[in-house]
């Protein structure tokens, strides 16, 4: 009596777990550097004239439905000092105090690494220091297929500045793998799932 009773105690903090979990991550957010993006009332990504003025240049900006806390959020190789060389940085902005606010994704372009997206414009020369610096955060996952999951808390860059009890979470796609390496990966797939298929044994008479 006494295990079914725990059980089911265990069962009911573990829902109640579960429930509280997907509140707290109610807004989750998805961005890569092509452009694209998805979650509740986020734009496409679309080139634009910087509006933080970080780049002279185009760059690639994604609209917010709300009011975000400006700041930098850089992404970084594992192992790699706070100091450099980074690989992303992405931008929080409000274009208009108080409206709605913007991700700006910047990438880093080298001569090892040309520009090959839309978020390839280069880095910003200078950070935005907010809540009281920019936030560092390593990369995860292979070369060519990596990115970050960051979770802006209240009063932290990209949270909501009206909403302060939301917690807002960015899955930043960093390096998307090219068509090419994901159609050779689907047909060895195929071929190793082909391969490994049973097959009809023949009854001999």
């Amino acid at each position: 009596m006494i295990m079914k009773t725990s059980a089911k105690i265990l069962s009911v903090l573990g829902c109640a777990y579960a429930m509280t979990t997907a509140s707290l991550f109610a807004q989750v957010y998805t961005i890569d550097e092509f452009g694209n993006s998805s979650g509740p009332g986020i734009s496409p990504g679309a080139m634009q004239l910087d509006p933080s003025g970080g780049l002279t240049v185009p760059v690639l900006v994604y609209n917010l439905p709300f009011p975000v806390v400006i700041g930098d959020i850089v992404l970084m190789e594992p192992g790699q000092p706070t100091t450099g060389p980074w690989s992303d940085v992405i931008r929080f902005w409000e274009p208009v105090p108080n409206g709605p606010g913007q991700v700006i994704f910047y990438s880093d372009v080298s001569p090892s690494d040309p520009a090959d997206a839309l978020a390839d414009t280069g880095l910003p020369s200078a950070l935005i220091i907010a809540h009281p610096n920019p936030t560092f955060i390593n990369e995860v996952g292979p070369e060519g297929n990596n990115g970050a999951v960051y979770t802006a808390n209240p009063g932290f860059p990209g949270s909501s500045a009206t909403s302060g009890g939301t917690v807002v979470q960015y899955n930043i796609i960093s390096d998307v793998p090219e068509p090419g390496a994901v159609a050779l990966t689907f047909a060895g797939t195929g071929l190793l799932l082909f391969t490994l298929k049973p097959r009809q044994q023949t009854n001999v008479q």
